[in-house]
């Protein structure tokens, strides 16, 4: 699971490297900074769920 949103955060890297070159930074920053901390509060949750199902140490 954390390989495949690792692998989201790449490709969305690129593409906004991409954009940047042709488009404004300033319009995308918003919805990007979104993703990012939505990726960030699942991937966080995924490890506290793991973490009360195994017991938690």
């Amino acid at each position: 699971m954390a390989l495949l949103i690792v692998t989201k955060i790449a490709v969305a890297t690129i593409y906004v490297i991409r954009l940047n070159a042709s488009h404004s930074f300033q319009e995308y920053a918003p919805p990007i900074a979104v993703m990012a901390a939505l990726s960030f509060f699942i991937v966080a949750a995924l490890w506290l769920a793991g973490m009360k199902l195994s017991g938690g140490d």
